[in-house]
């Protein structure tokens, strides 16, 4: 949805929600979160190690909540939000961990799902805390999306409980279990329930997110050869790679069936003029196995990483091969993507915003479909400013445009949605100003990101943290890893965060 709010809001949704006038978060705030730092640092750890072991990635074919590792996850939040005075509900998709009986309520969003990890990328099991390998690094799948978050909201509520903090607000840590693969049961959920009136989302990055991208995907497909070509002579065979649609591709690979030396030659001299990707060209028969490597990223900052499957199509491209379905693919990531980030290629889908930056466009995935169609997958993250009805018309009209010039059949399917901009929001100035204090960045300003959260479905929703600006995102990355510095200023920064959007105003 792409809501702008400026509403004039009831005295009862802005009471509490003052900015401090820049001097920081209050003498209960501050105490209250230097309590939960000292207190439970080392605890919230161990904790998140407990989270990180659950193996909350979806499978096909099995809903979350009738996925065991799942239902294990729900039985251990429900004994710990228990073991922490905490109330418990379980909605299925949705868990709500509740603290207070206030009639007005805070929401605090997270997610427990989380992507896939190839287990050969990483130095150990993605699923178990690594803590060693890399010292002051909290390496896993999910440290920081979103499981981190998890925590240390979990242990902000409990520092609230110990200190016996009055609240003017009820505070609800909604953790869902399906952001990462389907949002059709956290949205569901909301449609039948009354949401808080004010909601903050661990799911992103500091100071304070308003602006969200729309979520777009653009999957193309080349029927097979028909008929097959001609066996003689150099051909690419087979070309594919990726993981899945929200990650830059680190690994790309093409077969070249019926190579020759003056082939791998040329290709691997052409290789030596790419910076970006890295290069490997091995011998089976008589076929050239080509191999790239990137880095993954999450897509919507496709240029903190490096795409191995474009590149690999621009090296590939630099000859002429006989018009084998792969080769076609070639020819059509070359044409309408290339190697850049913003659909420059792709007919007249790139624009910017002002506020929320350009469209970004990422091939992400290369494999095989039905009927051995070769699908190529695409992550387009678009501000505001064109509809996804538009958009939608004009990825159509490019690729029927190329397809046209070249005689090549292409198949397209289209999944488009709106940006979101919330350019009002009573608990923004507070949350500013809890980040300024704690991190000494004076002039930190709302912002925008390329990613699409849970905040966007819930009342006056933004994102505050967990990652810092500025600083690498590794959430989708084959090389998750939160800092235990930064899970410490979360933990501070969230408990601050609790104590001024819900607690009482002159409280001891």
């Amino acid at each position: 949805m792409h809501r702008r709010l400026r509403l004039a809001l009831p005295a009862v949704l802005l009471a509490g929600c003052a900015p401090a006038g820049g001097e920081g978060p209050s003498p209960l705030a501050r105490d209250v979160a230097g309590y939960a730092v000292r207190q439970y640092a080392d605890s919230a750890v161990a904790r998140l190690g407990d989270l990180i072991a659950f193996r909350t990635v979806a499978r096909d074919g099995v809903p979350n909540v009738e996925n065991p590792e799942f239902q294990e996850l729900t039985a251990y939040l429900r004994r710990l939000a228990g073991e922490f005075g905490l109330d418990f509900a379980d909605h299925g998709a949705v868990l709500i961990i509740g603290l207070g009986d206030a009639t007005e309520r805070l929401g605090v969003l997270a997610h427990a799902d989380v992507q896939p990890a190839d287990p050969t990328k990483w130095r150990r099991d993605p699923f178990e805390l690594d803590t060693l390998s890399e010292p002051g690094r909290l390496v896993a799948r999910g440290s920081e999306d979103d499981k981190g978050p998890i925590v240390t909201a979990l242990y902000a509520m409990r520092a609230l409980v110990d200190r016996g903090v009055p609240l003017a607000r009820r505070i609800e840590l909604v953790v869902t279990y399906t952001e990462e693969s389907d949002w059709a049961p956290i949205q569901a959920f909301v449609s039948q329930w009354d949401p808080p009136g004010l909601n903050v989302a661990l799911d992103s990055e500091y100071p304070v997110v308003i602006a969200e991208k729309a979520w777009n995907a653009v999957l193309l497909s080349l029927p097979p050869d028909r008929p097959a070509p001609p066996g003689e002579g150099p051909r690419i065979a087979r070309f594919g790679g990726g993981a899945f649609l929200s990650q830059i591709p680190e690994d790309a690979e093409a077969v070249v069936a019926g190579s020759t030396a003056e082939v791998e030659a040329a290709l691997r001299r052409e290789a030596e003029r790419d910076t970006v990707v890295a290069f490997t060209f091995d011998t089976v028969g008589d076929s050239l196995l080509v191999r790239a490597r990137g880095l993954a990223a999450h897509s919507s900052k496709p240029w903190q990483g490096r795409n191995a499957i474009t590149h690999l199509a621009a090296l590939l491209g630099t000859r002429e091969w006989p018009p084998t379905q792969a080769a076609r693919m070639v020819r059509l990531i070359n044409d309408l993507v290339g190697t850049g980030d913003y659909g420059e290629r792709f007919g007249e889908v790139a624009y910017t915003h002002d506020f929320m930056g350009p469209l970004t466009l990422a091939l992400t995935t290369l494999g095989p479909g039905d009927g051995d169609s070769l699908v190529a997958g695409i992550n387009a993250r678009s501000p505001a400013g064109k509809s996804g009805a538009t958009l939608d018309s004009l990825f159509r009209a490019a690729v029927a445009g190329w397809s046209a010039g070249t005689g090549i059949e292409v198949g397209i399917a289209t999944t488009v949605s709106e940006p979101y901009y919330l350019e009002d929001a009573p608990h923004v100035p507070v949350l500013l100003d809890i980040f300024r204090f704690y991190t000494g960045i004076r002039d930190a300003q709302p912002i925008s990101i390329g990613g699409g959260t849970n905040a966007r479905i819930l009342p006056y929703g933004v994102n505050f943290g967990p990652a810092m600006p500025g600083q690498e995102y590794t959430g989708h990355s084959e090389h998750e890893f939160m800092t235990r510095e930064q899970l410490e200023r979360n933990l501070q920064m969230y408990t601050a965060m609790l104590v001024e959007l819900a607690g009482a105003r002159g409280a001891p």
